[in-house]
């Protein structure tokens, strides 16, 4: 194990880019090293580090934290630590060495003989090839991730997710997908280097489904905060702050405010990204200010640079909520309400000219004349508006720009975005069992009425629930031939049902309850989604939560949940976007209980069987004293008849008050047509290329790793020994190998499959560890030619140019040459551009490793002084490259930063420090650039030989 000491420098074997490193901190297992150059940290076990100590020897060229450059005369170690002294008679520490550095590892190893294959060495050009276009990808951070395409979802992630530290709401109806959003966004900021910490705030209840979400569509994993987990930490390591242990964090907002040591510790350890779910339950008005959950996030909001709220209904609980919600986002800007109801007042009627050019009606002459001056545009130069369509666009953009919440508050309606299949109920009164009467079925809490069985774990409920012999009956006639899903609260039922279902009647099932692991839910989906599969799954409460069954039509609602939003999320499994027919709900209750009574409430106020009601959890805490009685059987018929009545009034004047105040102009910036369009075209041009599938064939190829391919395309990566998966970086195999699919409709129904696409942690575990690492970075080989001299050595190298700097800077999109390949001849003759890959492919054989070896041995000198010649041709070109990358950065800078100041002109929801952010970028980005570093990567050896 390596001796580490305070000022050592090294480089990480596995993130070359972050530069040159230096011890700041050594403890008894761990060491701790700064990476200045692209302000990263990192903490290594002593035992297991990946890094490469980096001592230079006599005649090597140095350079200082100035940048003035030495050479090495001589140099000795000094308490662990490299005292260089230097040609020109003084010395210089280890720890004031310039963290721009590199190492030529190829040439070393070549000259050590450690060779490798040629099919590794083509393999590793590809991979830089993949891994630049990558980079270089506009929809970098969007393309990783197990969602469909919808246009709406990836507008707003594309929008939102390249920002600087975005503070929006989410704002999108039920069932469009606002949690994917969120979770698109968040992993763009995280792929991209924008955030590193991302702290979720969600109810008790949302944890497990934004887990869930998070790690099978996006393949990150967060760590959930409960009280167990947070006393554990706290038990093994009592003086470290428990929001520190992990990068990305879910916790419930309950928890932070019953526990204020978890809030002090939560609120020192630092996020980058703050999510809020469920954004409407902070409450705030003028007079009495916020509540305790809206006090808690205005103090992380203050404090993270980044924040999105989302809610499904954003002015349902009255506009002081909506400005409340606004002003935890921008408190600058939406420092006064009646200011804020004044602006928008003002502009409706800005709105309703916007909703006519988005509809493609004509304006009359006065709304022209009007528009015009809005703008401060002459009348004539708008005037052929109604029969110009590009004038028309331009016009609804400028009116856009000028939106009062447009850049702060993206909401897409179903109306909006359409295609939606609708959905319908089906109920079922069942008579009331002779062993129900007068038990705690009829006469019981509400609890007991609405969900009895789950007093009897042992499953004795089946031989008296009329609910059981109806639902065999629906499965094996009416449902016969159909995908059916059902859900009921608790797993035990569903056990108890399953078995029923299966052993008594024959029907093919599938269970995913709570007490399942990750692995048997995606198997149990997996089986219901297969065409022979199962007829039916039962869900828990938990099948509400983080998965969508869109190919299916029919949800058994078992029972009935006592909260509204909890019957959308189970409704929501089936009604959402990307469902290609109208789905049916099917209610069993049993007459004169609680169940019939709360299947009349859900039905008739509140109307959320047949139509999705964004008032209903409104309307619901607004009856909820005079209800639940109710609902136990107290009172008259009529007056439960008279309570229905009332929240249907007010259900339908809430209803009218969120339609009337429907903003088509904010619904259009949610989504733009043409930029959404665009997007999506890109994207199906990346699923439709081959170029990923192909480079993994020879990947895997070249370790000689077993896969086959299924009918259904997947394909299956077959175990291999333990001892071979330590050495390839990249595959973590189990020992049941992993099942694969490059098709997103097969990812998306087939969730027990990884969906491998560039941005997957298997494929950027592979193409960092090639790039960073030695496999194939070295080769020797036979080029038979005839238009060679026979014997003539050709030495290949390539060069790669990196900009060490922050990540979230992204430079390498810029870097028109991420590879520079030079092809020299022994005796300097430049073939680079005469002998290109292609055309050196077809005529490349391999050569013996034992001969390979004699040859290294006998031509070491040449060889060496031919790649220093590789390097200084290399070098040449760096400053061509820099220059055009440094032009390409100011300007894509100069665009953003003057569209945000013309912007705030007009809109100030422009922050002041978004622009000032950008132009710091900008300083710093064109420093890096202008120093770019030159990595030897690889090199070939070619030795001429006549063709047979």
């Amino acid at each position: 194990m390596s001796v580490f000491a305070i000022g050592q420098r090294y480089l990480s074997d596995s993130e070359s880019n972050l530069g040159l490193g230096v011890v700041i901190e050594v403890d008894d297992r761990c060491v701790h090293i700064l990476f200045p150059q692209s302000e990263e940290k990192r903490v290594y076990a002593k035992a297991s580090a990946q890094l490469s100590r980096v001592v230079f020897g006599s005649g090597d060229t140095i350079f200082d934290q100035d940048g003035q450059e030495f050479v090495v005369a001589s140099c000795e170690e000094i308490a662990d630590v490299m005292r260089y002294h230097l040609t020109c008679g003084k010395s210089l520490m280890e720890t004031r060495l310039s963290a721009n550095i590199t190492l030529a590892k190829p040439l070393e190893r070549l000259l050590a003989g450690r060779i490798e294959h040629n099919e590794h060495y083509e393999v590793r050009q590809d991979a830089l090839k993949l891994n630049a276009m990558l980079t270089r990808h506009p929809l970098r951070g969007l393309i990783g991730a197990r969602v469909d395409i919808i246009n709406h979802q990836l507008y707003i992630a594309h929008e939102v997710g390249k920002r600087l530290a975005p503070r929006v709401l989410l704002a999108d109806e039920v069932g469009l997908g606002k949690t994917i959003e969120a979770g698109l966004v968040v992993h763009q900021q995280l792929i991209t280097g924008r955030a590193n910490r991302v702290l979720i705030l969600v109810p008790d209840s949302l944890q497990y489904q934004w887990m869930i979400e998070l790690k099978r569509r996006f393949n990150l994993d967060f760590a959930i905060f409960d009280l167990v987990r947070t006393a554990s930490i706290k038990e093994h390591n009592p003086d470290e702050n428990v929001f520190g242990t992990e990068q990305l964090i879910i916790a419930s907002i309950d928890l932070l405010l019953d526990h204020h040591d978890l809030y002090e510790q939560a609120y020192a350890s630092g996020f980058d990204l703050l999510v809020v779910d469920e954004a409407h339950h902070l409450h705030w008005d003028s007079e009495q200010g916020g509540n305790d959950k809206y006090e808690l996030v205005a103090d992380f909001a203050q404090h993270i640079a980044g924040v999105l709220l989302l809610t499904a209904t954003p002015e349902q609980l009255g506009v002081e909520s909506h400005f409340a919600r606004l002003r935890l986002l921008d408190p600058h800007r939406f420092d006064d309400l009646d200011d804020f109801i004044a602006s928008q007042d003002a502009f409706a009627d800005v709105a309703m000219v916007a909703t006519l050019l988005i509809d493609g009606k004509d304006l009359t002459d006065k709304q022209i004349t009007a528009v015009a001056g809005l703008l401060g545009f002459d009348v004539s130069e708008i005037a052929d508006i109604n029969t110009n369509d590009k004038l028309r666009q331009h016009i609804i953009n400028e009116l856009l720009d000028r939106h009062g919440t447009g850049r702060v508050l993206f909401r897409n309606t179903r109306d909006s975005v359409q295609g939606f299949y609708g959905r319908t109920s089906i109920a079922y009164p069942l008579p009331l069992p002779t062993a129900w009467q007068n038990t705690p079925y009829t006469h019981g809490k509400l609890r007991e009425q609405l969900w009895g069985e789950e007093g009897f774990p042992d499953g004795s409920w089946l031989e008296a629930d009329p609910r059981v012999p109806w639902l065999i009956e629906l499965l094996k006639n009416d449902l016969k031939h159909n995908k059916v899903l059902l859900i009921a609260r608790s797993g035990a039922t569903i056990e108890s049902l399953e078995a029923v279902l299966r052993l008594h009647a024959g029907i093919k099932t599938a269970i995913f309850t709570e007490q399942m692991s990750l692995l048997e839910r995606d198997q149990a989906s997996a089986y219901f989604a297969d065409t022979h599969g199962a007829q039916i799954l039962l869900c828990s409460e938990i099948g509400s939560e983080g998965r969508n069954f869109q190919f299916a039509q029919d949800l058994v609602l078992f029972d009935l949940p006592a909260n509204p939003d909890t019957l959308e999320q189970r409704i929501g499994r089936l009604d959402r976007i990307g469902q290609i027919a109208q789905i049916r709900l099917h209610v069993p209750f049993v007459v004169g209980t609680a169940q019939e009574r709360l299947y009349h409430w859900y039905d008739h106020a509140l109307n959320i069987f047949n139509h999705i009601s964004p008032t209903a959890q409104t309307v619901q805490e607004h009856f909820i004293a005079d209800l639940k009685p109710l609902l136990e059987g107290q009172g008259t018929p009529n007056d439960f008849t008279e309570l229905v009545a009332d929240a249907t009034a007010l259900r339908i004047q809430l209803e009218e008050e969120l339609q009337a105040g429907r903003d088509r102009l904010l619904e259009y910036n949610s989504c733009r047509p043409s930029v959404a369009g665009r997007i999506v075209q890109a994207m199906h041009e990346l699923d439709n290329t081959q170029i990923l599938p192909v480079f993994l064939d020879r990947y895997l190829d070249a370790l000689n790793i077993d896969y086959s391919i299924s009918r259904d395309d997947s394909w299956v990566i077959h175990p291999i020994d333990s001892t071979e998966v330590q050495d390839i970086s990249g595959l973590p195999l189990d020992e049941d190998g992993m099942t694969l699919t490059f098709d997103r409709t097969q990812a998306l129904t087939r969730e027990d499959m990884a969906y491998m696409t560039l941005e997957h942690p298997l494929m950027t575990g592979v193409l960092e560890s090639i790039k960073s690492g030695t496999f194939g970075n070295t080769s020797v080989v036979l080029l038979k030619s005839s238009a060679m001299p026979q014997g003539l050595m050709l030495i290949e190298n390539h060069f790669r140019v990196e900009a060490i700097a922050p990540k979230h800077l992204n430079l390498s999109a810029y870097l028109s040459g991420q590879i520079i390949r030079v092809l020299l001849a022994e005796n300097g003759n430049d073939l680079t551009k005469v002998a290109t890959p292609d055309k050196l492919l077809p005529i490349i054989d391999r050569l013996d490793k034992a001969k390979a070896r004699q040859v290294i041995k006998a031509r070491h000198e040449v060889i060496g002084n031919i790649t220093a010649l590789a390097k200084t041709k290399a070098t040449d070109e760096l400053s061509a490259i820099s220059a055009s990358a440094q032009s390409q950065f100011a300007d894509h800078l100069d665009k953003e930063i003057g569209r945000l100041q013309r912007l705030q002109a007009i809109n100030p929801n422009v922050r002041d420090d978004e622009i000032k952010t950008l132009i710091e970028m900008k300083e710093q980005g064109l420093s890096a650039l202008a120093n770019l570093s030159l990595v030897p990567d690889s090199i070939r050896v070619l030795i001429c030989v006549k063709p047979d």
